[in-house]
Formats: structure tokens, sequence, C-alpha cells
């Protein structure tokens, strides 16, 4: 990955609002008006954007407004490109859009930081958006060529839509890398079974039993996974209770190969019946629990939780660790992670499927307090 690149944004000292707005709009007329270079940049079938020093979007072909939902000219109006895209990230400050954490590692910011300073770049990169006031998430691969135009600066900012190919990596690297190998463990207690002398072989029969659903439950994951990312996904609520919930999910977890040599308990919690769709909440939860038992070292504590307000129903897990602040900043948001190549789909598809559910996902670390992951929503009800 190349070196951190700070984007380059302007405040309001270093050009009045008004002025730069002008400017904006006097480049803009440069392309719109050339019926030929307009007609060239709007006959590309991709997203296509440029940018002018101020970070300001001076012209949009016509793909651009379809990706994005929007009628009308994309004209400067002080946008950052976060804004072009209604990236929850940028807003229509300056002072702030690109200024803050995430935008310092987007793939966008990064590209077009260096393009405005000469440099051919490209990245891959996932947008947190909302679109016609609806949370979409954008998987581009960015690319940024630095352009000179009556004698002034510009970058072309061209795009193109991955989300198919993030999900094939999502399903082939995660899921099934994950089923592939207890389908091994399998095959290798069965390879022990066959020794009919075999001493361990009650203990055996119900390793067995146990890996044996958790390739059930691991196919269930990639079929819900799935039909999350397609928008395919059917919620069927029943009615649970938190403090059962809580005690068969830390049955269940603690069967994993990360809770070994560790401790699992839960805190004292709320008691309260409610519906939900339990698929998705074990996997939201069961997903929480196993990144913290994976960052906790060998005679740690994970906790999970459950607290109530009103009509909002929160479930937490904790542990005592910290995570790094450039692994914080990417939470939610990318594939890749610190564990390897693939590996970092577990809090993305905890996003994901906390979305399906119509709750709301959220974590703090510190140094003093650790690492809580937690998952909020409405009760939908107590009967």
């Amino acid at each position: 990955m190349p070196a951190e690149v700070k984007p380059r944004i302007p405040t309001s000292d270093h050009i009045e609002a008004n002025q730069t707005s002008a400017m904006a709009g006097l480049q803009h007329e440069l392309f719109s008006e050339g019926v030929v270079s307009r007609a060239i940049l709007d006959a590309v079938p991709n997203p296509l954007l440029i940018i002018n020093e101020d970070w300001q979007v001076v012209y949009a072909n016509p793909a651009v407004r379809t990706l994005t939902n929007k009628g009308g000219q994309t004209r400067g109006k002080l946008l950052s490109e976060g804004d072009a895209f209604h990236c929850v990230h940028a807003r229509n400050d300056l002072q702030e859009a690109g200024n803050n954490d995430c935008c310092r590692i987007c793939g966008v910011a990064r590209v077009l930081s260096m393009s405005l300073k000469g440099e051919t770049a490209s990245e891959d990169c996932h947008l947190a958006c909302e679109l016609t006031g609806t949370a979409t998430n954008l998987d581009l691969r960015v690319w940024a060529t630095p352009l000179e135009f009556h004698g002034e600066r510009f970058s072309l900012l061209s795009l193109i839509d991955i989300s198919d190919k993030f999900r094939r990596e999502v399903l082939e690297k995660v899921c099934f890398h994950d089923l592939l190998n207890t389908l091994s463990s399998i095959r290798g207690f069965l390879s022990v079974m066959q020794d009919a002398n075999v001493e361990e072989h009650d203990e055996i029969c119900e390793l067995l039993e146990r890996t044996t659903q958790s390739s059930i439950d691991e196919i269930t994951a990639i079929r819900l996974l799935d039909s999350v990312m397609h928008n395919d996904l059917h919620v069927q609520p029943e009615r649970l209770e938190s403090l059962a919930f809580m005690d068969l999910m830390v049955k269940t977890v603690q069967r994993h190969p990360a809770a070994i040599d560790k401790h699992l308990k839960t805190a004292e919690s709320d008691s309260m019946h409610f519906r939900t769709d339990p698929r998705l909440l074990r996997r939201i939860i069961s997903n929480m629990m196993i990144n913290a038992l994976e960052a906790t070292p060998a005679n740690g504590t994970v906790t999970l939780g459950c607290t109530t307000d009103t009509d909002v129903l929160r479930f937490w897990v904790h542990n005592d660790q910290l995570i790094p602040h450039d692994v914080r900043t990417q939470i939610f948001r990318k594939i890749s992670s610190t564990k390897g190549s693939g590996r970092g789909i577990g809090t993305y598809s905890i996003k994901l499927l906390s979305e399906a559910l119509g709750g709301d996902v959220r974590f703090t670390s510190t140094k003093s307090d650790g690492t809580v992951f937690s998952l909020q929503f409405r009760i939908q009800g107590q009967g």
C-alpha cells in the first residue's frame, strides 16, 4: 500500500468561499460548453469526474449522476469529491471534509491527492454512502489522472463498480476457506476413528458432532451473507429472551478454536422478551465474540452483556485489548485486515447483517477500557 497521503483540503483562510464557487462555475463552463470535450466525457460509460485543485467537482458525466441517482448538472458549489457520492464521512464544510481519519485512508481521497500533485494513481475503495436517503455501500476501483486544461490543473477521476468482484472475494476467501478448514478437521477425525482400538472414541465422536454442526453453521452463514449482499434476504422474526439467548451464545462459542485457554462469560444483564430474526442475531453476536476471542491472549476474558433502554435492546461484547489506530479507521469498511488476506470480513459482515436486521452496530476502543462492540435495535414486541 502506498504511503499515507494527507488530502489537500482548502480552508476559508485559503480562498474565500464565493471566489472558489465562482471559479468552479467558470471551470465547469470550460468543460460543459465545449461540444467535443463534453461529447467525449458523456460518451464514457463509466462514472467520470473532473476535480479542481480545491477539490471541487467541476464536471461529472451522466454515469456519475446515474450512480448517485442525482438529477441535474453537477457543479462546484463547494463540494468535495466525497459529497458528490454523498459519502457519510464528507460534509459540505470543506474544513471537515477529507480531514478526518476515514478520509485519510479512503482510496478516492488518496488517489485524488496524488493526482493533483502530478501523479497517476489507482486504488480499490469502499465508500459508505447515503444515496437518496438510503444507506448504500459502493465498492469501487478508482483511477486518478493529472489533467492540464487552459493552464489550470485538474484531476480526471474514473470509477468502476467492483461490487460483484468484492462479493466473490468475500465468499471464496472467507466463507469457503473456513468451511474447507472445518471439513478437513472432520476428515482427520474420521481417519482416527478407523483405528478400532482408539481409546478416545467417545471424545472424538463428540468433536465430530461439534465440527459437523460448525460446518452447518458456516453454510448457513454463507447463504445469509450472500442473500444480504444481493438484497434478497427475508427477515423471519421469532420470540426470544435475552438471558437465554446469551447463555446459548456462550455455550456455542465456547466450542470455537478461538476460545481455547480463554474465559468466556456473561455480565449481569437485563432480561427482556423481544422479537427478531435469530439467524441474523446469532451470526452477528457470534462474530463479535469470536473476533474478541481472537484478539485476546491466553487466560484473557471476553464478556457478553445485554442492556435495555425503553424500547431499545443493546447486546455488547467486551475484551481488554486496544485496537490499533490504523485498524480502527477501517473497521466495517474493508475486506482486508491485519489477520491476513480476506480475514477482515468479520466486522464487515457484522455491519451488513446488522443493517439487514434493522440494527446499528458500533464500537469503542481505548487503552483504559479495552474494546466494546455493540449491536442495538428497537424491540419489535414482547409477545
